[in-house]
Order: C-alpha cells, then structure tokens, then sequence
C-alpha cells in the first residue's frame, strides 16, 4: 500500500489491496459484475474491497445521478480503484484519475480521463436483437430506455446502426424514453403510449427491468403480447424468466465484464499499458416467448472469438450440439481456467488441463461413448460426478431447458451412427474408463438393438443427473434466502433491543457471521483543523490483530486498515447512513448476491437498520437531557418564584406606607393572596376577602368588565407582555374608584403560567408608586428590559444547551449609551434585535443584550440593526458564548470589552471581520 507520490509499479506474484467503487453492492448488474472482479484479484491473491457509495435508504432501486459529496476511503491504503456507473461525481472521478492511482472504470464516460473504460459487447447484443426481431417479420421497432446512462446510450446508438444495416425506417416517436432504468417508470411509458396507440409491433429494451415494466403496463392496458407487440429486454436478470410471457433478453456477460476489469486493473497496477477502449467482445441472445419464438428457451452466443470457438471441438457440427448450448448456460466459467493461471491448467503429465466447460462436455460424451460400445449404463458413482460438475459450473436457471434437446439431437445422431456400424466385441478403453473405477470385464459382444437401448437409458440417467446439478444451485441459493431471513431477523431483534454500546460493539451481528466486522464511525479531529475522523468504536472476529484496531482513530484514506480486510473473501464496505444523518461506515467481510434484480441486499439493509437504531438512541439521549435541562429549569423557576414571594413580603412594608395594594394569585391552585394595603382599598378587612380571583373581578365595573377580562385572558394565553389596565372597582361602601392594575405573569418550565403577581393602586397615586412597582417586577412593564436575576438565569441555559446541542448558538452584544437610554430607544433597540433578543441593564448608560439561538449571520445583522437604532451607540460583539464558563464572566466581559472600546474611541460598530473577543476558546 502506497500514497498516490509514492506509488510504484507492481511485482507479478506481490499480493495488492484494490477497491471497487460502486452505487450498491448486490443485484444481477453490481452484483455480478462485483463478483467477476473479485474472482480474478482474489485468484492472483489480492484483497478485494467493494466500496458502496450510495446510502443505505434509497427509496427505489434508482440511480438518478451520483450522490453527495463523500470522502473517498482507502486513498493511500488501497494500489488501485474500480469506478462503476456513477459511484462518483464527475469532479471527483477526475481528480482520482489525476491522481496517478491505476483506475479502471465500468459503465462511466471516459471523456478527457486517462483511465481505461471497460463496457459489455452492447452493440453486438443489440445487432443480434434486432436481427431476430427483422426474422419474425417486426419492420416497426421501437427503443424504450434512459439515454443518460453510458450502456444504454450506446444500446441506443446500436439500435440506430442495426435498423439502418436493414434498411428500415426510423421514427423518433418510436423512441420511449424513461427517466430510469427502472419498472416504474418504463410501465408509465407504456400506459402513456398504450392510451394512444402503440406505433410499433416490437420494442427493443434498454434493459431487463425497462422491458419488463413496459410489458407489465402494455398488458395492462389490453395489448396481448407478443402478438400486438414483441419485447426483447437485455441484461439477462433472473427476474426475466418470472414474467408472463417469459422475456427475450440478450446477456451481456456482466461477470466476464468484471473479470476483464480486473485483468486491466492489475496490468495497470504493474506499470503495463493497457490502452483506453476495451470491450468484451461476445454476448449471448436468450430467445424466449416475449419475442414470438414459442420453442421454449434457447441460447446463442454472438461474437465469440474464433480462438474461444476453437477450445470446443467442432462447434458448427449439427450432430453435436450442445457445444454451443453449454458455451451459454455456462457463460460465467467459459474464462475461469484462464483466471487462476497457467500452474493450475496443467495436467499431470504436463500437458494443459482442459477448461470446465469443455471437461463437462467430455465426460457427458465418454458416457454415451461408452454405453455405445459397451451396451451398459454407466455406474452411479460417474452419473454422480456428471451431477457435480454440472454444480460446480452454476448453470443459469434454465439451463436444463435448453441442454436437454441438445442432448436427445446428440443421443439421436449417436443411436444413427450404430446402426450404420457392425457390433463390436470388445469395448474400448474410453468406455472401460468410464463404466468402471475398478478391474473390468469385457462384455459379451451386443447387438446394436442393445447399444441403442443402452444409449438412451444413459441420456436418460444423463438428463436426471444434469438435473440433479442445475437444481442443485436452486436449492443452494433457497437455503442461502432462507439463512438470509434468518440473519435480517435477528438483526432486527439485536438492533431493536440493543443499547448504545452493544450497537457499537456489533453483538447484534448474526451469529452464522464468522469473518471479520467492524463499526467505524465520524467524529471530529482532535487538532481543531475541522477534518472528520473516523473512529473504530466495534470490532468482531480477525483475532488479536482486529481486537486492537478497536478505539483507533483513522484518516479517511486509510481507512479500512488492512488487518479488516478478509482475505478469503470479499470485503464490504457500507455507509451507516439514513436519511439526514451519517453515522459513519460498516465493515463486513463476505458475498454478494448476484441472483438478484433488486440491488437491496443484506449489507445494505443491516447497515440502513444500525443507523436507524444509532438515530434512536441520540434521540432517546437527547429526550433524556432535555428532561434533566427541563427539571433543572423548573428548578430555577420555583427559586425565582420564591425570590418573588419574598420580594413581595418585603414589598408588602412598602405597601403598608405607600397604600399599594399588592395581589399574588396562584393560577394552578386558583388561589389569591391579597395585601391589607389591597383590602383598604376596597374598604375591608383581608380576613373577610375570599381568596379566589372573583373577589377582584367581581367588583370591576360592568362596564369595564370586557376590558379587565381581555387582559387577564391574554395573560392565561401566554403573552409576554405585562398586564395593564384602568379600570373602576367596586368598594365595601357602593362607590367606585378608578385605579390602574399592574401585573406580570411567571410561566414554568413548559411555557405555561404559573402565577400572575401584581399592584392595585389609586389612579391619583400612580406616579408616586411607579418606581416601585418596576423595582418589584422581572420585566420593567414600559421598557421591556429584563431584571437582572431573569436575564442572568437565560443566559445560563443558553450556555447550558450550547453544550448539549450541536450547532447551537448564542451571541451577545455590548451596548454603549451616551446618557441614559429613553423608553423609546430601548423600544428601537429591541425591534432590532428581533424576537430572540434579551436586554438587560449593566449600568446607567450601558446595556447588555442576548440574541438565544441564532446563527453567526443572524448575529452579525442583529449588531449593525442595533448599532442604526441607538444612533452613536458602541456595539460591541462578544461572539457565541456557549463556550463560556458561566453567565456573570460573559457580563464581566461585556463591561470589559466597553471600557476598552471607549478608551480606544474606535468607530460606532465593529465590523464582523475584526477579531472581536469571543468565547470559542474557554
């Protein structure tokens, strides 16, 4: 592993670290073209990690266009890259080819990039496509597909090419375009054309899923198919063989595409040039009923080389059919011989070891053979060998379907062939090899009546075991579904029960996992550069090696550390990602499916789950703190309400002199206390008062009685403006005197009212108390500026949540004043700052004010507001002050920061750009 300065070229036989940059990680295209990538590195002895860089909760299986902006991993851990399709933005994808790093790009343009591109034979699967359609006698074909994408366009283009090749017209509206690549969106298509009328009888498919929602919407619009309208898909997805009717497809052979990926990619690795174009070359028509054949499946390879043709024995002999037939039910293995090396080619004598397909093919045909000659039917143990091999070779799902009449052309032409020779007496050593493991016999010379029925019972104990082979990756692959459910179940279960850090210690992984996991996730750089980190919180399996990666912090570019990735298997990497939040990576070490249409696969979704359930526990966290903050507050509150009470016994002597009668009313017991001074005033004793709020408004004017109401409501409703009205009140002897009633009301901790405490005095002894009553409430009624006690306690919980919310903010703002501010320069002070401004007084002529939740931008456009409204104010900025120790240290600052400002006589606002003292470093 090497940084991008420091890489060299690459010793044959050193084994390398290359990562495979996809959107996802499963399905039949990601999927398989994965798997042919790691089975080429991973034979060479490399490590093969598939990095996926779409999150892990995409709605649909689309791909509209690259995603956000991410780091991109292993930068200088990994000696090489794979891009596929759009697994990055394009200006990244450039400054990775400008790098140096050997690249091989799949599926992307490779305008103005050095990089070679690999791409499927489209061309040639689309000209054999078209060709079959022209031979059941469709001269209106029509293209549906999304031209964004690389493959398709050139599919597009090729469709173009092969109508002209047959004269044919075009039309452009004969072209369907979809947004996607997608069902959905080719059966809206086809529901839009279908109520118009189709000007087509068969269409061409850009892909598989495209074909198969156009056919899916046509037929439910009435159109029969294939009668009123052939379809011919490409990609060859299982899902294809689901449908109704079964789908024409042509196979692009994306696993052979991976492996000549990987071939690139390790030429590149060594310093060899490799050119820039490259494609496969062959492809293999699947004709089924979608396109009017109606013989069942049949397969044809298009454009083999004539080297590969040659590596069979007489491919064009119609008496030997099934060289053909299994060069396309076992395209995947056709060039596995070739990936692992010559050493493993040869045979024991030294000569070269037949590849898979052709040592299938050899050992059906020795047991015909030797039935021929020998009129016996092979033993179980070689009808067990043929099954296994055909196993081995992971036959397509209806492979059987097309080997089967090739085997009874074959058996038909060697049952002819007896009959034309004369009987033998002794059987040959082919058939003596294959009929027996032990000493043989020589049988009674046979007649070919006997050789006959011999032969066709061997092809029928031949199709049995063939069958036993192509069912057993059936049921291999149900088993491998139903551990699947299994894991995604118990998956589901840990990651619902598990607390945070058994989420992070990963014992909610499946116990049948047994390679190596880890959980990394982003955090911030402890050097204060603002580079995010990633941190290895779990680790699982790996040994002691593993165990210590846990709680290591890594760079993006050296992440995975090498020790995470499982050299007998491929390594996945997945963004725990989900919705807004991004919690970091998860490392597992294993397959993907490649069977698959959907692109969901395991990885995927346990990833998509540990976010959600990462996303749970900082919001049950988050809940838990808000408690605690919420109780600490109510704490404070009832400390303030007692502050008040024992303000308004101490203003209770006032009143005894002043003749103020003061009232405190408890709106959640419903309960009023009133001073003496208050039943003077309506001409009682207070002991014959009742101590609920009737006894005030009962003797309010009834002509006043709408005005008191309005306001006592507003109050109850939870206005934060005081209470403030005239109004006449009744006395004990029938007069009514006019008086001015004064109240604030304290709210708890929810915002709701808790107690309303406020002054009754005589309208003709209201100035002589106005001092007093301002003294005695938190908020001054005609100013609005907060009590000292009040503003110092929201400033600390403003400190407090900056704590415990990321990306919280709270700024305050120095006032410097000339002389005493009026009412109505405060009142023009606080419109400037806005809703979220808190003023208090921190001295005659200077005042403070905290702006409570707001960004930086907010803050600096509050300051210039402010500094406009005051005239020659100084307005200082102190910053955020959630970093600050404590409430009276921010005050002590402020009063600092104006002294210096006067002694400086600096200008009447600084600006945002000048270094203002602020609190980011306490």
């Amino acid at each position: 592993m090497s940084t991008d300065a420091t890489r060299r070229p690459r010793q044959a036989g050193e084994h390398l670290t290359f990562g495979v940059l996809c959107p996802v990680v499963g399905g039949f295209y990601f999927g398989r073209s994965l798997a042919g990538i790691a089975r080429v590195l991973r034979a060479h002895g490399h490590r093969v990690v598939a990095l996926q860089t779409y999150p892990a909760d995409l709605d649909r299986d689309e791909f509209p266009g690259p995603p956000g902006r991410r780091p991109l991993l292993g930068r200088s851990s990994f000696d090489g890259f794979v891009v596929m399709t759009t697994a990055l933005a394009d200006a990244e994808l450039r400054e990775l080819d400008a790098s140096g790093v050997p690249l091989v790009l799949l599926g992307v343009r490779a305008d103005g990039l050095r990089a070679p591109a690999v791409s499927p034979d489209n061309a040639g699967g689309v000209r054999a496509a078209v060709d079959h359609l022209v031979e059941h006698g469709h001269d209106r074909i029509g293209f549906v597909g999304n031209t964004e994408q690389r493959d398709t366009l050139e599919r597009y283009d090729a469709y173009r090419a092969a109508l002209a090749a047959h004269d044919l017209a075009f039309s452009p509206s004969w072209v369907y375009r979809t947004r996607d690549n997608q069902e959905a969106s080719a059966e809206a298509a086809a529901r839009r054309l279908a109520s118009r009328g189709l000007p087509t009888t068969a269409t061409l498919a850009a892909t598989d899923r495209n074909a198969i929602g156009f056919m899916r919407g046509l037929q439910a619009s009435g159109f029969e198919l294939p009668a009123e309208q052939a379809v011919v898909g490409f990609d060859h997805a299982d899902s294809g063989a689901r449908a109704r009717p079964r789908l024409s497809t042509v196979d692009p052979l994306h696993d052979q595409v991976g492996e000549r990926v990987a071939e690139l990619l390790v030429a590149r690795a060594r310093g060899e040039n490799v050119g820039r174009e490259h494609r496969l070359g062959r492809a293999a028509l699947i004709r089924r009923e979608s396109c009017g054949c109606l013989e069942g499946t049949q397969g044809e390879l298009i454009g083999a080389p004539a080297a590969r043709v040659a590596a069979v024995s007489a491919p064009a002999d119609p008496d030997r059919p099934l060289d053909e037939v299994a060069r396309v039910v076992f395209a995947s293995v056709l060039e596995r011989s070739d990936v692992r090396g010559v050493q493993r080619r040869r045979a024991s004598d030294g000569g070269q070891r037949p590849a898979p397909v052709d040592a299938w093919l050899l050992v059906l045909r020795h047991l015909l053979r030797g039935a021929a000659e020998s009129g016996v039917v092979p033993p179980a143990a070689a009808l067990r060998s043929l099954a296994d091999r055909t196993a081995a070779l992971r036959p397509s799902q209806e492979a059987l379907e097309q080997i089967v009449p090739a085997l009874e052309a074959e058996v038909a032409a060697l049952v002819r062939e007896l009959r034309r020779r004369r009987p033998v007496v002794r059987a040959s050593q082919l058939g003596r090899t294959v009929l027996s493991r032990g000493t043989h016999r020589d049988p009674p010379a046979s007649s070919a009546v006997t050789r006959a029925d011999a032969v066709r019972a061997t092809a029928a104990e031949v199709v049995v075991a063939v069958a036993r082979g192509c069912a057993h990756g059936a049921v291999a692959r149900t088993g491998r579904l139903e551990q699947d459910l299994v894991d995604l179940y118990e998956v589901d279960l840990g990651l619902l029960r598990g607390d945070g850090e058994g989420l992070r210690r990963l014992d909610w992984l499946p116990r049948g996992v047994g390679g190596t996991a880890a959980l990394a996730l982003w955090e911030d750089a402890d050097d204060g550069s603002g580079r995010r980190v990633l941190r290895v919180v779990g680790v699982r399996g790996g040994g002691t090696a593993v165990e210590r990666l846990a709680g290591s912090v890594l760079a993006t570019a050296q992440f995975p550390p090498r020790e995470l990735l499982d050299p007998r298997s491929l390594t996945v990497v997945a963004p725990v990602a989900f919705g807004r939040s991004d919690w970091g990576f998860l490392v597992v070490g294993g397959l993907v499916d490649t069977r698959t249409t959907s692109t969901r696969e395991r990885y995927n979704h346990w990833a998509a789950m540990l976010a959600v359930a990462l996303d749970r526990e900082a919001l049950v966290t988050s809940l838990q703190e808000q408690q605690h903050a919420l109780a600490d507050s109510a704490e404070r509150v009832r400390e303030l309400a007692l502050e008040v009470e024992a303000g308004a016994e101490r203003a209770a002597l006032v009143s005894i002199a002043s003749h103020d009668g003061t009232w405190d009313w408890d709106v959640e017991t419903g309960t009023v206390r009133w001073s003496p001074a208050w039943a003077r005033i309506v001409g009682c004793d207070v002991a014959d008062l009742r101590d609920d709020p009737e006894e005030w408004l009962g003797r309010v004017h009834p002509e006043d009685l709408q005005a008191v109401h309005a306001a006592v409501a507003a109050q109850l409703a939870g206005t934060t403006e005081p209470l403030d009205v005239e109004h006449r009140l009744r006395c004990a002897d029938g007069e009514h005197v006019r008086v001015r009633c004064r109240a604030v009301t304290v709210h708890d901790a929810g915002g709701r009212p808790a107690r309303m405490v406020g002054a009754l005095a005589v309208l003709s002894d209201v100035e002589r108390f106005r001092s007093e009553l301002r003294e005695r409430a938190l908020v001054d009624p005609d100013s609005g500026v907060l009590h000292r006690s009040l503003f110092v306690d929201r400033l600390e919980q403003a400190i407090g949540r900056g704590g415990r919310v990321p990306g919280y903010g709270a700024h305050v703002l120095a006032v410097g004043l000339d002389a005493p501010p009026t009412v109505p320069a405060l009142h023009r002070l606080a419109g400037a700052l806005g809703a979220a401004g808190s003023l208090c007084a921190l001295a005659p002529t200077d005042l403070v004010a905290l702006l409570d939740g707001v960004s930086d931008d907010a803050a600096r456009h509050a300051a210039v507001r402010a500094a406009g409204a005051c005239g020659s104010a100084v307005v200082e900025h102190l910053g955020d002050v959630t970093g600050a120790p404590d409430a009276l240290e921010v005050l002590r600052r402020a009063g600092v920061a104006l002294a210096r400002r006067r002694a400086r006589a600096l200008g009447t606002v600084v600006p945002w750009s000048a270094s203002s003292e602020t609190f980011r470093a306490l």
